[in-house]
């Protein structure tokens, strides 16, 4: 065999092999998902959504998405859980969402009111929630899209206020993030 021969054959090889691992490459890119991160509390866990993080502050987790603080005020996720009592049933927090939010107007003026889109029940993963979308009830010109329910201790609401032009992506995020929720039973 010749060296040119010997030459074009290794070439043809390295060619082979690097279009081979590229196409593995894309291939896993596309089909296999990042793993999430669990985020673990003294009396739950869920799994966050690729680069969210949470943190507690005062009673609350609040949770951000990735990127610049731009991008961080595109959305805010707060979740909010207390020991359950007689009041804490899914139908007393529907009756709760149904009503529009009162604020004061930007300048201490007149109150604003929320606009209630919807509220219905939904179920994440094994559990029944109360799902609500208000339009300006927590911040002006957001949508807050509210998720409530309980377990045989707690009362659990989550509230995601995100800009309009970030809602399809968000939402998504958060219903796949709460729909991985477990919470630790007494």
């Amino acid at each position: 065999m010749g060296s040119r021969f010997l030459v074009a054959l290794f070439g043809a090889f390295l060619a082979t092999l690097a279009i081979l691992i590229g196409a593995g490459y894309a291939i896993t890119q596309i089909a296999v998902r990042q793993p999430r991160d669990p985020f673990r509390t003294g009396s739950f866990e869920f799994d966050l959504a690729p680069g969210w993080w949470c943190e507690l502050e005062h009673m609350t987790y609040v949770c951000e998405p990735p990127g610049d603080d731009s991008q961080k005020a595109a959305a805010v996720v707060v979740m909010a859980m207390k020991e359950r009592n007689d009041q804490d049933n899914l139908q007393a927090y529907e009756e709760h969402l149904r009503k529009p939010k009162h604020w004061d107007g930007p300048t201490g003026g007149a109150d604003i009111l929320s606009e209630v889109r919807y509220v219905k029940r939904r179920r994440l993963g094994t559990v029944e929630w109360v799902e609500a979308l208000h339009v300006g009830s927590e911040i002006q010109n957001y949508h807050t899209y509210y998720l409530a329910t309980v377990t045989s201790y707690l009362g659990i609401l989550v509230t995601m206020s995100v800009e309009k032009n970030q809602e399809a992506k968000y939402v998504r995020q958060l219903t796949e993030m709460m729909s991985t929720l477990n919470v630790y039973q007494r």
